[in-house]
């Protein structure tokens, strides 16, 4: 369960504290989507007690590049079903999306990744089959008094 207290950590050969669709495994610190789209459902408590105007959602992540071909990609991020951001991305990056904490749910918030120009390493070369797009390391949320 996601709070305002904790952050969503992946360690590798542990279940993640969310559910995951279209990822990968965790692996060290990370998981990789594998698919145009991912989900990852996850239940919210807004502890510590309190009203909120806005709160931030963010997100540390990267995406599968490969030099001299795919210097990025385009990432757009839904919550439950809403489109609260798109990036194109070329580097980790944090990534800080000011929300109205009303959208969030006590339980099935839906945060979803749709990266159209997901790719094969393979189709560059190298050894791995997997469509990668993005490289998620952690998710968190934090009020804003």
């Amino acid at each position: 369960m996601l709070t305002y207290d904790n952050s969503i950590q992946f360690v590798k050969d542990e279940a993640p504290p969310v559910s995951l669709r279209n990822f990968f495994p965790p692996e060290n610190g990370f998981v990789w989507s594998t698919s145009y789209w991912s989900d990852i459902t996850f239940a919210f408590s807004p502890t510590p007690a309190g009203v909120y105007k806005a709160a931030e959602f963010t997100l540390d992540f990267d995406v599968f590049k490969m030099g001299g071909h795919i210097d990025g990609q385009n990432v757009l991020i839904y919550l439950n079903g809403l489109r609260v951001a798109s990036h194109y991305i070329t580097q980790r990056t944090t990534v800080v999306i000011r929300l109205d904490p009303a959208l969030l749910e006590p339980t099935d918030n839906v945060i979803t990744f749709d990266t159209p120009d997901s790719r094969k390493p393979s189709e560059f070369g190298l050894p791995d089959e997997r469509r990668l797009g993005v490289q998620l390391f952690s998710m968190q949320i934090r009020p804003i008094a």
